[in-house]
């Protein structure tokens, strides 16, 4: 006997008979955008459209040998929102390291430390008044909410602070260190959370799944270290006279004016130790603008490679694009070739926008990780791998951080979108590839259960499910 659903036969009968189909339910939070006119249906910001941000002065101290990650901020916070905000939410992201937090991560023992010490804060001249003991504050978590007195709309707010935590040394979740001279840093220091007209503050904690949510920051940031180390970081390295020497410099401003790959830095110089101005410790200073976060790296025996390419005809501004990695991983060779492609086809093919930071650096690390300007990657001994991590990454450029979208919750507007370019990216770099990266994972789940709504907020979802809605 043949079964014919009601709810099937009514499907047809609607499209049969040209009914109209009832609107989608909207959530009541974006609804209430929608009625202030933050946002309108198209997706497109609304005519009273806003968002805060924040300009950071961070110096940091890194000391390898004993991982110590320590520092001071100051931060100007500008509330661009209607709102009067009696609260800043700060947000710590190596207490996903901290003894008794809440995590989606595997953790070894020998990594779990006391989480992100923060100490001698002040707000526009003032201690707020829930210092525990004067000088420590408590933190839930990633997320540590401080009283403050009325922070009107239209008005800034200064914050000072220090920071100190140890670095992972293993459980390498996006960060910390590679080898015994190689260290990738992110997530360092204290800032202040989200605040939008969605949610208001973004209370999401981070949990080692789910990514980031930032403000769109001006930093500028001086990191201290090692003289015999190298630092790269996100932004414009804007002392590079004073840490590194004449020999290497020049050899820097031949690979930002010209297409052919240079190589700054090979083992025979490594062998030489003249490539830093010879100093116990050394400071190098980086600037960025209008970007959502801050990362650097360090190495003491990593080569590098770099070469430009025009970006932007109209305009003649170049990007340069960078290769920095352990000389025993041969597969990283050929990386520079791979990066420096892909930021082509980005500016040219698809989505054929001019690339919008003046370098893209690819770090030789234990991951697979973007961030603004900086990929950390690890090596691998497949070439078509090799390629397909290396577009895919750096075209994460586009999304999340040119967009500034919330990856937090919406996994799909970042690892989506950078699925779609590494599928077509890869083909362009090596015509034999045919990139099918998670299509028969999505093909094996496609309609089951866990199949969820591609909109389910990624805070919802786990495991396989939040991975067939986030890549494929």
């Amino acid at each position: 006997m043949i079964k014919i659903y009601l709810p099937f036969l009514l499907c047809l009968l609607q499209f049969n008979l040209g009914i109209a189909q009832p609107a989608l339910p909207v959530p009541l939070n974006i609804r209430q955008a929608f009625d202030k006119g933050t946002r309108v249906a198209t997706g497109e910001p609304g005519p009273h459209y806003w968002q805060n941000s924040a300009d950071y002065s961070i110096k940091v101290n890194f000391d390898p040998a004993t991982r110590l990650v320590s520092g001071s901020e100051s931060i100007v916070y500008s509330n661009n929102s209607p709102d009067t905000l009696r609260q800043l939410l700060f947000k710590l992201y190596p207490n996903l390291y901290k003894k008794g937090a809440q995590r989606m991560m595997t953790i070894l023992p020998e990594d779990v430390t006391d989480g992100v010490a923060v100490t001698n804060l002040v707000i526009d001249g003032h201690a707020p008044d829930n210092i525990t003991g004067g000088r420590s504050r408590p933190a839930n978590g990633t997320d540590m909410p401080v009283r403050i007195a009325a922070l009107n709309p239209g008005q800034r707010i200064q914050i000072s602070l220090d920071f100190a935590y140890t670095l992972n040394k293993t459980s390498h979740i996006r960060t910390g260190e590679v080898d015994s001279g190689a260290y990738f840093i992110a997530y360092f220091f204290p800032r202040i959370a989200v605040y939008d007209d969605i949610d208001g503050w973004n209370r999401n904690p981070y949990l080692g799944t789910q990514e980031f949510y930032n403000d769109f920051c001006h930093f500028s940031v001086a990191i201290t270290l090692p003289g015999d180390y190298l630092a790269w970081g996100t932004g414009n390295l804007v002392n590079r006279q004073e840490v590194l020497t004449d020999k290497y410099n020049k050899r820097i401003d031949a690979a930002n004016t010209g297409d052919a790959t240079v190589t700054i830095i090979d083992t025979g110089d490594l062998a030489l130790r003249d490539i830093t101005r010879h100093a116990d410790t050394l400071t190098w200073k980086f600037v960025a603008d209008s970007v959502t976060d801050f990362v650097f790296a360090v190495s003491n025996h990593y080569i590098w490679k770099a070469s430009s390419l025009v970006v932007d005809p109209a305009t003649g501004r170049r990007t340069r694009v960078d290769a920095v990695f352990n000389p025993v991983h041969k597969d990283f060779y050929e990386v520079i070739d791979f990066a420096r492609k892909t930021v082509q086809d980005m500016s040219y093919r698809f989505p054929a926008w001019p690339y919008p930071y003046p370098h893209e650096t690819v770090f030789d690390g234990l991951d697979q990780m973007e961030y603004p300007m900086m990929v950390n990657d690890n090596p691998l001994d497949s070439r078509a791998e090799s390629i397909e991590l290396t577009d895919h990454e750096i075209f994460h450029t586009m999304f999340p951080f040119y967009m500034g979208v919330n990856e937090t919750k919406y996994a799909w507007m970042d690892e989506g979108w950078a699925t779609i370019g590494e599928w077509l990216i890869s083909p362009m770099i090596d015509t034999s590839l045919v990139d099918e990266y998670g299509v028969d994972p999505y093909a094996r789940g496609a309609g089951k259960e866990n199949d969820l709504p591609i909109i389910t907020p990624s805070t919802q979802e786990e495991g396989n499910d939040y991975y067939l809605n986030s890549y494929p």
